[in-house]
């Protein structure tokens, strides 16, 4: 399967769709940022080029981005000043990681980066599939996304993916990473969101599988 512009990235049907907390208010902020970038908004190109220095780094660790992370998770996810709770919460944690890879992957590119509906693991699906990729290869790194021990670890080999999503100018529904990431680091959810993503990939059609187009 051929490389193809956001419009025709998804040859089956949207996964359904239904947003956490987080991910429905992360959804504004990557719409907004992304239409103002494709515009060629000299203000969208800082604020994203500012958002990538923050890759790799803990919600905490990058004061300048705490207006575009931080500020963007709804007061009730937030982290408290508690001396037994002190640190990033969760959903901090998630919107640092989620706007910087998004930052990272819509770089340079003129399509979407985020799209709606088109989950992650769904994505990685059709990338495998995808014409001069190596599906051994990209399989090989959503696995090793699947079983990764920490979420540092996991983010990584995320990282290493949206790199290759970006080359193949793929796009996927960040906001649902979002909410991905609050259930990978909240106990007793990871599991589930695991067999999600693995039950996306492996859900994509083979380009076998796809219906033929009607004769001329």
């Amino acid at each position: 399967m051929s490389t193809v512009d956001n419009e025709e990235q998804a040859p089956a049907k949207p996964t359904q769709r239904r947003l956490g907390p987080l991910g429905a208010a992360l959804e504004w902020r990557l719409n907004r940022l992304q239409e103002e970038y494709l515009r060629r908004s000299p203000v969208a190109r800082a604020e994203l080029a500012k958002l990538r220095r923050g890759l790799g780094k803990s919600a905490g660790d990058v004061p300048e981005i705490w207006d575009s992370t931080i500020a963007a998770v709804p007061t009730a996810l937030r982290g408290t000043d508690s001396a037994d709770d002190f640190g990033p919460s969760v959903a901090e944690q998630a919107a640092h990681s989620v706007l910087t890879l998004f930052a990272a992957h819509q770089q340079s590119m003129t399509v979407r980066a985020h799209v709606a509906a088109v989950s992650f693991g769904r994505a990685v699906g059709i990338l495998a599939q995808a014409e001069g990729r190596s599906a051994e290869a990209v399989t090989r790194r959503f696995m090793a996304v699947a079983t990764a021990q920490s979420i540092d670890e996991v983010l990584m080999h995320i990282r290493g993916l949206v790199t290759q999503l970006r080359t193949a100018k793929q796009g996927f529904d960040y906001a649902r990473l979002a909410d991905d990431l609050v259930g990978l680091l909240t106990p007793g959810r990871a599991q589930r969101v695991r067999l999600a993503w693995g039950r996306e990939f492996y859900r994509t059609p083979a380009p076998s599988d796809a219906e033929p187009e009607p004769a001329q």
